[in-house]
């Protein structure tokens, strides 16, 4: 009888289990067995889990955690109905998605389509530090939600700086957050009142508006600026800049840009205003800028277009989002090339196609230059040209190289000549190491050049150069090259004791070399190119001839240098070996053979038979400190000739940059440039740039910013002291909605090319 008793009692139990506690302890079951969705099952965990079969619902406490994925729900107590998938959720509710978090205090979701509500509910986005609240809130979908009576702000802080307050938000995950009856307020008081509203919710580009700037200036007054940013496609975009200037009305440009397969890219921009002011020499003013970058199979394409209406268009432009400082900075990033300085006054557009061989180059090309100064002669145009290039070719075993560089181009001048100019150059080199550690170059050319002038008229290179007497129709010019170079290379190891991987490395290259090219009547050619009429600039006069150089007549001088390299082998933190220079200095002087060069006027330029002694340096004691130094010594007791020291820190993880270069040319320059970028705060910064020349102790330019970027909101102030103006510019932000200037405001060295720092110009 008593067995009996315990196997009804079992009996019953089993019976009330489909109703009952699974166990005391934490627990985990799979929903919706019978059913499989796409991606993971859901899986539901607990400290307390019971089961009804009548209703078919699950009840958890205590620890609740609904995972798919990398999707979470967590709670203190769940029901799951698996006949509906409606999960409800009571008490410190956490949905998460990736890196985004959905919080509130009771909600229910349907776990077959995601989608549900949450009262009392915030949702952070951590891609863009996005906070969005609302005492409703539902997820329409899988990367949607709608609020009404919402508050969305990217700030930390229970009372944020900023926010937006919307009756209605819809707000789309990689999209955009789009309220209506919107408020804008600051430190929770209303300032501006919006029906419609759009803040991009994007981590990736985004069409939206970009941060506006404001600017005054003594010369053009108010200047505003509100560009609209327009993401075309993944690998194309654009962007409307409105601008308008009190003094001068408004301005409407545009920018386009793309990028293609493997180097191909393009970066267009145009903009026009009609100027009323009174103060230029047209009211229609425009520029039009940009370059491409194409590869065609075998072959590459360089585009650079630059026209602008006038003069003192650039300078009086030369600011915000539109200025030329800016937009040649951006372009020397992406495209590897800049635009001509502000100051130049011939713009220049190019066109170039080349192709590499193994044995040669051939580049076709044409040049135009844009005269904006009146009284400067009328240049030269290139369209087209031609120029093949080759390697230095072996003959045989022997120790004999031979080359050619030839080049065609067809010239054309605005009220001047037209012609041609075909120019062969055939060259051969002759290198031995006579002993260990000395060697022997010598190079050989012939350069034979014609030309073919269409129609003559006087023409003076510059307002102070002679009128150059029209040419002949036909002319051929005949001059030989030649180079002699005898050297050495000897090196010693420091510190370096055994298999030892760190070690000094000292190099020592003595090197004594010949020049010489005879000299010819310059004014006998049409002057189509200006080193056809020389190659010494008067402030380099007395400089001994070196590398580079690339003389093609009037020439003859022994130059000897010495060289030192001091280099330093070390290991990084993979244990791989590396190089870098320590100090590098060469001292070098010429003897000349004659008493004067060409000039680039086509003149004679006289110097003495005993250049300059010349010192040029590059010393970098520490990984962030570089100094380097150009000096020039009269051998007479003139003392120095020129100066040019360039002291430089640069700390490439935090962004920090100091530089001051002083220039110093006897009797043609005196001038001092600075430019430094500070960011030791995470929330301030500041650059300096300026100029100033000691020969008119005047101030070129000065520029001063500040930038002061919080949690949530950021501006940047900026002054510039021109000689002939001063401006001032504000700029506020916000991150992760419109902080899209990422180009520093002064023009880093080679190093920081590709990187990233603010750009508030």
């Amino acid at each position: 009888m008593g067995k009996l008793r315990v196997f009804w009692v079992l009996f019953g139990l089993m019976l009330l289990l489909p109703a009952g506690v699974f166990a005391a302890g934490p627990m985990e079951v799979e929903l919706f067995k019978p059913q499989r969705f796409q991606e993971d099952p859901w899986r539901l965990r607990a400290d307390r889990l019971t089961y009804d079969a009548a209703t078919q619902t699950y009840e958890a406490q205590g620890r609740v955690e609904i995972r798919q994925g990398d999707r979470v729900l967590k709670a203190d107590l769940v029901r799951v109905n698996e006949a509906t998938k409606i999960a409800w959720f009571q008490g410190n509710v956490v949905m998460i998605q990736g890196e985004d978090i959905f919080t509130g205090k009771e909600g229910q979701f349907n776990l077959a389509t995601r989608c549900g509500e949450m009262t009392e509910a915030r949702l952070f986005l951590k891609r863009n530090h996005f906070h969005v609240e609302s005492p409703l809130m539902r997820k329409t979908g899988e990367n949607t939600y709608y609020a009404e009576g919402s508050v969305v702000t990217t700030c930390d802080a229970d009372r944020p700086v900023w926010s937006f307050h919307a009756r209605t938000l819809s707000v789309t995950l990689e999209g955009y957050a789009i309220g209506t009856g919107s408020q804008m307020r600051l430190a929770g008081v209303p300032v501006l009142y919006l029906p419609y509203s759009v803040l991009p919710v994007k981590t990736t580009r985004q069409t939206g508006f970009l941060p506006p700037t404001y600017g005054q200036q003594r010369a053009g007054g108010a200047a505003v600026e509100l560009p609209f940013y327009w993401a075309i496609s993944d690998h194309s975009d654009g962007t409307l800049f409105q601008t308008y200037i009190s003094k001068r009305g408004y301005m409407q440009g545009a920018e386009l840009r793309y990028r293609g397969h493997q180097e191909a890219a393009g970066n267009f921009r145009v903009f026009y205003i009609n100027d009323d002011s009174g103060q230029a020499r047209t009211s229609n003013r425009y520029w039009v800028a940009g370059m491409v970058n194409q590869p065609l199979g075998d072959w590459n394409m360089r585009l650079t277009v630059d026209r602008v209406s006038d003069r003192g268009y650039l300078k009086d432009f030369n600011f915000g989002y539109m200025g030329l400082n800016r937009y040649s900075r951006s372009l020397l990033l992406e495209m590897g090339r800049d635009l001509e300085q502000e100051e130049v006054n011939n713009r220049v557009s190019t066109a170039v196609l080349s192709r590499n061989f193994s044995w040669a180059n051939l580049t076709a090309y044409s040049r135009y230059y844009e005269r904006l100064r009146p009284s400067d002669p009328s240049p030269f145009q290139r369209t087209p040209g031609l120029s093949l290039i080759t390697l230095p070719l072996p003959l045989g075993n022997w120790p004999l190289w031979v080359g050619l560089n030839s080049s065609y181009h067809y010239f054309v001048q605005g009220q001047g000549m037209t012609g041609d100019r075909l120019e062969l150059h055939p060259q051969a080199w002759l290198q031995s190491q006579i002993f260990p550690g000395v060697y022997f170059s010598s190079r050989m050319g012939f350069r034979e050049t014609l030309f073919r002038v269409d129609h003559t008229a006087p023409v003076r290179v510059d307002s102070t150069s002679p009128v150059i007497e029209p040419p002949e129709r036909y002319l051929s010019r005949a001059l030989y090259d030649a180079k002699v170079t005898l050297g050495g290379a000897w090196s010693r190891d420091y510190g370096r004791d055994g298999d030892a991987s760190r070690f000094y490395r000292h190099i020592l290259r003595p090197e004594v070399t010949y020049w010489n090219m005879p000299r010819y009547v310059a004014q006998r050619y049409p002057p189509f190119d200006p080193f056809d009429l020389g190659w010494v600039v008067r402030a380099n006069r007395n400089l001994p001839v070196r590398d580079g150089d690339d003389p093609i007549g009037g020439v003859n001088a022994m130059t000897y240098s010495l060289t030192n390299n001091l280099l330093w082998r070390g290991t990084n933190k993979q244990g791989q070996a590396t190089v870098s220079d320590v100090l590098w200095l060469r001292l070098s002087q010429s003897v000349f053979f004659n008493s004067s060069s060409m000039a680039l006027d086509g003149t004679d330029q006289p110097h003495r038979r005993f250049s300059d002694l010349l010192a040029e340096a590059e010393f970098r004691p520490w990984r962030h400190i570089s100094l380097g130094t150009n000096l020039g010594v009269t051998p007479s007791r003139e003392g120095f000739s020129r100066a040019n020291v360039k002291l430089a820190f640069l700390d490439l993880p935090r962004l920090n940059y100091v530089s001051v270069d002083y220039i110093f040319i006897k009797d043609f320059a005196q001038q001092i440039n600075v430019d430094t970028y500070v960011n030791l705060l995470s929330s301030f910064k500041s650059w300096v740039t300026f100029s100033h020349t000691f020969r008119t102790d005047q101030k070129l330019e000065r520029r001063y910013g500040v930038i002061l970027q919080r949690q949530c909101w950021g501006v940047n102030i900026t002054y510039t002291d021109r000689p002939d103006d001063r401006r001032i510019g504000v700029t506020f932000f916000v991150p992760g909605i419109g902080e899209k200037l990422k180009r520093s405001p002064v023009r880093f060295p080679e190093e920081m090319r590709g990187k990233e720092g603010p750009d508030f110009m």
